[in-house]
């Protein structure tokens, strides 16, 4: 809050203090978010945090964006074409500002997507690597790809194909996009602030004039600041802390699937591991629902592929029997299999409370059918290194962040992919995989939906659950849209 003059009065012999409001402050027009961490850096081609999408959402556009449900409208370009054989692509740019008001050129875009498949500084520069060539023309942009490329249009929409100016300095620090807000002020571990963009392209003015992200890392800190109305939104609440908030009558939550795929990951190279009976044996004896209460507060979706049901129109619906809870059928395979006495360590990342509560519970659902768990917990850095990159644990707790198309996700399971830290492989989902990224429409889906099949009977882990997206607000704001992705559209928001 900002007072521009406080007089004192004397009145009656009493000294009153008389705070005179500026004009030109409206307090619907100031709300404050709570975020847990700064971004990593505001350059779209090396920030790979969640955190910074969720802010930057509002600073930068590309060609195209997501909408919550997950399909793909124009931002920047205004309509494009696609030739007969799925490979070139026409973007026609509309008429559009960036905040520093010079206008948007197709050198600026052909400079943006150039930078964002460049190895040399782009950290996601794969992500880009089905386009072959990228050619300004009057008015247009046009791209062509190497071959067919069913997720192309949602890898436009993603973060490192965002637009900015061929002659910015520093976007790390000082962002210029095209988006309903730019960046005012970045102060590291207190806020940022963002002001209302008033020549936005759309000509629509957000109801909020001014967007502040707290940084506050401590959940606790958050809910007290909730309650007592010092921050308006947590768009990331922990369920750890969702008892503090339920039945408050000046807050209320919104629950969403959050587009994760929270999975057993196991390594299939490590015996007895790579035995599918140990691995399904696994998976018929772990609770979900169980999980769900006692992790989730009773909020997340219980998952039987490896995709979550946001991903609408490609998640297969159809496995829920595949590996339904059944404790005497897993004990009968680890006896098959030899590995009645079977003892392995669960590897934990410890910032991640909902996969340590988690794994804590399905440690207690094995131990019910014979199996002796170890529990580890590791902090975040040495998980990555053991799990990410030596691939060196037996079963471990991921959850693998949504994407706007399935690939991003399903790819992961291909053999030799680096990504691929089951070190899982099978030949047939290799080619389904492919099959899926070469073709649009209902041959693309029906890739998609066998590929799922297989990783439900082959499991290369155990799929658990799409944790709750929780959203806890002041009872005055509304307006709030969810996206398949960690991001916070302020200029849907409103009191």
């Amino acid at each position: 809050m900002r007072f521009n003059v406080v007089k004192k009065l004397t009145v009656f012999g009493l000294t009153l203090l008389v705070v005179v409001f500026s004009t030109s402050v409206v307090f619907a027009q100031l709300i404050n978010i709570a975020v847990p961490a700064d971004p990593d850096s505001f350059d779209p081609v090396r920030t790979v945090a969640a955190a910074t999408a969720e802010i930057a959402f509002n600073i930068y556009e590309g060609l195209v964006k997501a909408t919550p449900a997950g399909q793909v409208e124009g931002a920047l370009a205004s309509s494009w074409t696609v030739d007969d054989t799925k490979t070139i692509y026409t973007f026609y740019l509309r008429d559009a500002l960036f905040h520093d008001g010079t206008a948007v050129t197709v050198n600026d875009v052909v400079y943006s997507l150039n930078r964002a498949r460049d190895p040399e500084i782009a950290v996601r520069a794969g992500e880009l690597g089905a386009i072959k060539s990228i050619e300004p023309l009057d008015g247009a942009v046009r791209i062509e790809l190497h071959q067919p490329h069913g997720a192309f249009l949602y890898t436009l929409a993603e973060m490192y194909a965002v637009i900015y100016p061929a002659h910015a300095k520093n976007l790390a620090q000082h962002p210029v996009g095209t988006g309903p807000y730019y960046l005012q002020e970045w102060k590291p571990n207190q806020h940022i602030r963002l002001a209302r963009f008033a020549q936005h392209w759309s000509g629509q003015e957000p109801y909020f004039s001014e967007a502040r992200f707290l940084i506050i890392p401590d959940e606790n800190s958050m809910v007290l600041n909730l309650k007592a109305g010092r921050v308006d939104v947590i768009p990331r609440l922990e369920t750890s802390v969702l008892h503090q908030v339920e039945g408050n009558p000046r807050v209320q939550v919104l629950s969403f699937p959050m587009n994760t795929v929270q999975v057993l990951a196991i390594n299939n190279k490590h015996a007895p591991f790579d035995d599918w009976r140990v691995r399904r044996a696994l998976a018929l004896g772990v609770n979900q629902d169980e999980i769900i209460v006692g992790a989730a507060w009773g909020h997340g979706v219980k998952l039987d592929s490896a995709l979550s049901p946001a991903m609408a129109g490609f998640y297969n619906d159809q496995l829920s029997k595949v590996n339904s809870y059944d404790p005497v059928q897993a004990q009968a395979l680890l006896q098959e299999a030899g590995q009645e006495q079977l003892h392995l360590t669960l590897t934990l990342p410890t910032n991640y409370p909902l996969h340590v509560q988690t794994g804590e519970l399905v440690a207690e659902q094995w131990k019910a059918i014979g199996i002796q768990v170890d529990l580890e917990l590791v902090e975040w850095g040495t998980w990555l290194e053991r799990v990410y990159t030596q691939r060196n644990y037996e079963v471990s707790i991921i959850g693998l962040a949504g994407r706007l198309d399935p690939h991003a996700i399903l790819v992961r399971y291909t053999t030799g992919n680096s990504r691929n830290f089951f070190n899982f492989s099978d030949p047939t989902y290799d080619q389904l995989i492919q099959v899926g990224i070469e073709t649009v429409g209902d041959e693309r889906r029906q890739a998609y939906l066998q590929a799922q099949e297989i990783l439900a009977r082959q499991l290369p882990g155990v799929f658990v659950m799409d944790p709750p997206q929780l959203v806890a607000m002041g009872r005055g704001i509304q307006g709030w849209r969810n996206y398949p992705t960690y991001v916070v559209d302020v200029a849907s928001l409103r009191r």
